[in-house]
């Protein structure tokens, strides 16, 4: 049995007619572009900002002049007790070192000169009242012959006062 021809279509005895692509609008290079722009001002902007307020929080946690004032002073008690580690220095001169040190602390920090003050103005004046204490407590192994006083303990009550201070 022969094979039943189908007749071709019409399309295909025609010629074909190619159609051209679609163009794009200079209106989407436009578009790309200040889509660009914008992202990349928008990270600038971003990036401006948070390095500003890095920058005024590093400035607002700086520490103030007494801050910096108590931390030269809490070096120079633990360069005493360094040294006094190293037996470089005793107990007693370590606390005749420490006493200077605190009248300096009192002298830089309130510009009240106590550096010949004796303990009973320092322990009655209410700025100094702390600082009297302790040097009160350090003139007895500064002055006696022999003392059980540990010079580690001084240097803690010194640090301690010196933290303390407002």
């Amino acid at each position: 049995m022969p094979a039943p021809e189908f007749p071709l279509p019409s399309l295909l005895a025609e010629p074909a007619q190619i159609i051209d692509p679609p163009q794009y609008s200079v209106a989407w290079l436009i578009l790309a572009a200040l889509c660009l722009i914008v992202i990349a001002a928008l990270v600038i902007a971003v990036l401006r900002i948070s390095r500003a307020v890095v920058t005024r929080s590093a400035y607002r946690a700086r520490p103030g002049e007494v801050e910096t004032l108590k931390a030269e002073f809490l070096r120079a008690v633990n360069e005493i007790a360094a040294r006094h580690e190293a037996e470089e220095i005793d107990a007693r001169e370590g606390h005749h070192e420490l006493t200077a040190v605190m009248r300096r602390f009192v002298r830089s920090t309130t510009g009240h000169d106590v550096t010949s003050q004796d303990l009973a103005t320092l322990i009655a004046d209410d700025r100094t009242h702390d600082v009297g204490r302790l040097i009160a407590h350090l003139y007895e192994p500064d002055f006696a012959a022999s003392s059980d006083t540990e010079l580690a303990e001084s240097v803690h009550r010194c640090r301690e006062v010196i933290r303390r201070w407002s």
